[in-house]
């Protein structure tokens, strides 16, 4: 009978943890906005910068793409900003060229990041940035459109997604930003 009742207990505390476990975790949080504005304060042409934004998240991407069906990194920053009014180039070299230069520590929703050709380079790692010649640091080969909070999207053969700036290969082959909307918040 001791042998039946233990065998009783052991089962009933087996199925209370089995149950208490089963209760899980907290639900997940809720994912992050892709764009972290605040309502007061927008201008007409981030509010379009933002709805832009939602068009062209997760697109697949295409060589010489500016377009939700395709796009690459400086197609998606022409397509985007095409929705604004702005009329940006069409290279990532021109695009470079154009716009106001900001510091990385003014980074605000809407400016365009600039990337050298190190952000390319299969197999990374902290020596291959040295290992490139000069004209690849200055270069710039790469970018996308600042979200806030160390955010960007960006094109990638992976397609349209959002990075942070402060993963190694971002940081590292970091060349600046440009700014093409007028005012300031």
């Amino acid at each position: 009978m001791a042998a039946a009742y233990r065998c009783l207990l052991g089962a009933a505390l087996g199925a209370a943890l089995w149950l208490a476990g089963c209760a899980g975790a907290p639900p997940p949080p809720p994912p992050e906005p892709v764009a972290p504005l605040t309502p007061v304060g927008r201008s007409p042409r981030e509010v379009a910068l933002e709805r832009a934004l939602g068009e062209f998240s997760g697109v697949p991407y295409r060589s010489g793409g500016t377009t939700p069906d395709g796009v690459d990194c400086s197609g998606l920053i022409q397509g985007l900003y095409q929705r604004t009014g702005v009329r940006l180039p069409r290279t990532v070299a021109d695009q470079y060229q154009a716009g106001t230069p900001v510091g990385r520590e003014e980074l605000r929703f809407g400016d365009v990041v600039f990337f050298n050709r190190y952000c390319q380079v299969r197999g990374r790692g902290p020596y291959l940035a040295s290992i490139l010649p000069s004209v690849d640091e200055d270069e710039v080969c790469h970018n996308g459109i600042y979200l806030g909070g160390g955010r960007f999207m960006h094109a990638s053969p992976r397609g349209v997604f959002i990075s942070r700036l402060d993963v190694e290969v971002w940081r590292v082959s970091y060349r600046g930003a440009r700014r093409y909307l007028p005012g300031g918040n």
